[in-house]
């Protein structure tokens, strides 16, 4: 048997087809072409989190009769750490082919063509202890399950119906309750498609300023992965205006309502993450970043975990470096006997870590280094870099 060198060698050996995404940073599938270049390391891997490229991988058997996607598909999670280009680290590379080479021997014995979905579903198991194997979060599963049957012309799950029926009924947004999130995660990955007189997305534009703050969040962790509108774009920024203004007419923000800001601010965030409208996205995070929640990590960590590409724009750069350096990791209301220096370290940590993230992006490092140079930057800024560079050296 000869060696095998890449996934699709591999999946050419067992007469299988496959297709990857991206489980990272956002749930979509990575063009093939793309996925092989990665892996031949001639190009960085472009969404990396925590320094690794978390993917989905999913195959299925050339000759699967048409029909039989749905019951018939296997599926492997796996990350793979990168190396301080953001390339595929070969030595892991290399490690994982092996693994995969050996569980491949299983079917020498076996005339060619006849790999059996036996076969193919004992493969799909030997992840389960691979190192190189992991488990999704309960939301990321429902976003690839929905963009799995819509990429492949697959039903819907039964909760789908409930929700468009949610939508188009204004008088009944008090009652979400019983809406499932895989029906969430399916309507959003199905926004083409028509309900009565108009699509799915003409339906959430019109309801999403109306939607409870829960269910409104349920949508931003979906909604997350498609691209947008500009009339629903539009619509996530009205509906954050109207909080942040009926926050700002209460001059400062009641402790109580803080939480409740924070969690509408960032599910805006990530509601918008791949916005159509690049120009109201980019205001939107500008809002964020000078309000009074501007300095909240919950809201700086969603903004670079979902919305890295708006960090090439020079005044957010800014905006956002500056209100990391004094991130409120934690609140001195709720936590009355910390220690100013804890708090302190706190903040330092948060922006250790997030930089570390953010400077890990193929062409952010250059942006950010660009800015800690400026003569213009603070002096809790100029502190924190100084802090940043001496922990990471």
């Amino acid at each position: 048997m000869q060696q095998i060198n890449s996934m699709q060698q591999f999946f050419s050996a067992i007469n299988c087809h496959h297709q990857c995404y991206n489980m990272g940073r956002l749930v979509q599938a990575i063009e093939q072409a793309t996925f092989l270049s990665f892996e031949q390391t001639k190009i960085p891997w472009q969404f990396p989190f925590l320094q690794q490229a978390w993917l989905a991988i999913i195959f299925w058997p050339n000759n699967l009769p048409a029909g039989e996607m749905a019951n018939a598909h296997y599926v492997w999670f796996l990350k793979f750490p990168l190396d301080e280009q953001a390339k595929l680290n070969q030595a892991a590379r290399d490690d994982f082919l092996r693994g995969i080479f050996q569980a491949l021997e299983t079917f020498v014995s076996k005339r060619e063509n006849d790999t059996t979905a036996a076969d193919l579903h004992t493969l799909e198991k030997t992840m389960l202890d691979n190192p190189y194997g992991f488990q999704p979060k309960e939301e990321q599963m429902a976003n690839f399950h929905a963009l799995i049957k819509q990429q492949f012309s697959l039903a819907a799950s039964p909760y789908y119906h409930a929700v468009q029926h949610y939508l188009s009924d204004p008088a009944n947004f008090s009652q979400w309750q019983t809406l499932g999130f895989q029906g969430i995660a399916d309507f959003s990955a199905r926004l083409s498609e028509p309900y009565e007189d108009k699509d799915n997305e003409q339906l959430i534009t019109q309801a999403i300023t109306h939607l409870p703050l829960p269910v409104f969040q349920a949508f931003a962790q979906c909604l997350e992965n498609q691209k947008i509108s500009a009339p629903l774009s539009q619509a996530i920024q009205q509906k954050l205006n109207i909080t942040l203004a009926k926050h700002q007419q209460q001059g400062n923000i009641p402790t109580e309502n803080t939480h409740e800001l924070i969690s509408l601010a960032t599910a805006a965030v990530r509601a918008n993450a791949q916005a159509r409208d690049k120009k109201s996205q980019q205001q939107l995070i500008i809002v964020l970043l000078t309000s009074a929640i501007a300095t909240e990590i919950e809201l700086l960590a969603t903004i670079a975990g979902r919305c890295w590409l708006l960090i090439n724009h020079d005044e957010i750069l800014t905006l956002f470096l500056e209100a990391l350096a004094i991130n409120t990791s934690i609140h001195y209301d709720n936590h009355p006997g910390i220690e100013q220096d804890m708090q302190q370290k706190q903040t330092q940590s948060a922006f250790n870590m997030i930089l570390s993230d953010l400077m890990f992006i193929p062409g952010i490092r250059p942006l950010i280094l660009q800015k800690f140079r400026s003569s213009q930057r603070s002096e809790q800024l100029s502190q924190a870099i100084g802090a940043f560079f001496k922990q990471k050296f």
